[in-house]
């Protein structure tokens, strides 16, 4: 499963970087948010905008895994 580090990127540079991996098909991906509130949030957004659903990773809360479905 591919993983995409958040670390140091700005909020409004996320979308494009989701965007690039959903439209390569690479999914599932796990997103390294860290622990900020507001990125997690931002990449909830994002995934529901193409469709898709997202979770904590079991045991991590600062990694989210994006998968197809909702």
């Amino acid at each position: 499963m591919k993983e995409i580090d958040l670390h140091g990127v700005r909020h409004r540079d996320v979308y494009k970087i989701l965007e690039k991996h959903y439209m390569n098909g690479d999914i599932p991906f796990e997103v390294i948010t860290g622990k900020s509130p507001t990125m997690k949030k931002i990449v909830v957004q994002i995934a529901l905008a193409f469709g898709l659903k997202t979770r904590e990773k079991l045991g991590n809360s600062g990694r989210l895994i994006v998968s197809e479905g909702r």
